[in-house]
């Protein structure tokens, strides 16, 4: 039963923590100076973190080696975004919202064939909307068609028509999100024929070269899946709602 108390409580340690890493730290020392300038909430949050560390010192050692590894890990991922930025930008990405000038980039880690990465397709287009001042970059993983037996998949499919028809770009992404299953050659060529874009469904060296790429930042940035969205350097893995997203957004724009 204690190993059980004491594993609850890392958990719950360690879910709370993980935005406040560096107040945290701090707060174990006792550092009233920051602990004054902070947000009410968060100064909640950090008493509660310093108590339970209080109350449970058997998990000090090992919070703090998790600590230790994810402000390591946090640094990674800033000099992996930093050595990506070129790729990110790149207009060869599909893209919408305030695509000239945007106060904040949103890239969006996505598979056509993940079915929630097509309901955070949908947030996200809401919260475009809502906030025209961001931009949403679209990064395609076909984690499920790789190794296909075709020479395309969903995501070439979209970047050719993205690179080539753009005017039949919007009309083709809506319907490849709106199959709730998974796509199969039958099911692009019906879109395809539906939106006279069968002359993209054909292998493209510029699109395999990007979606290589886009894998090789899959894999560098340490994800295990679809979606993902990448904010500054905060990486938000799996689906959220739409007030979940807004939140974080808000935080983003107007930070404290």
């Amino acid at each position: 039963m204690m190993n059980n108390a004491i594993e609850n409580t890392k958990y719950t340690v360690m879910k709370t923590i993980k935005p406040f890493v560096t107040l945290a730290l701090l707060a174990v020392v006792n550092a009233p100076s920051l602990a004054a300038t902070v947000a009410n909430e968060t100064n909640t949050k950090i008493e509660e973190i310093t108590q339970m560390l209080q109350e449970n010192p058997e998990v000090v050692d090992n919070l703090h080696q998790s600590l230790m590894a994810f402000i390591a890990q946090q640094q990674g991922i800033v000099t992996t975004l930093q050595r990506y930025q070129p790729h990110v930008n790149s207009a060869a990405h599909s893209a919408f919202g305030a695509m000239d000038d945007p106060q904040l980039t949103i890239i969006n880690v996505t598979d056509y064939n993940c079915p929630y990465c097509k309901k955070l397709d949908r947030e996200l287009e809401k919260l475009a909307k809502a906030y025209p001042q961001i931009k949403v970059v679209n990064i395609y993983t076909p984690l499920k068609e790789y190794n296909g037996p075709l020479e395309y998949n969903t995501a070439s499919y979209a970047l050719n028509v993205w690179r080539n028809m753009p005017d039949s770009y919007q009309q083709v992404h809506d319907l490849l999100v709106a199959n709730p299953r998974m796509h199969s050659e039958r099911t692009m060529k019906a879109i395809a024929e539906k939106t006279g874009t069968q002359s993209q469904l054909v292998q493209s060296k510029v699109s395999d070269e990007l979606l290589e790429r886009n894998q090789q930042f899959f894999s560098d940035l340490g994800l295990r899946g679809t979606p993902a969205l990448v904010i500054n350097d905060q990486i938000i893995p799996g689906y959220l709602p739409y007030p979940e997203l807004e939140k974080v957004l808000k935080a983003q724009l107007n930070p404290s």
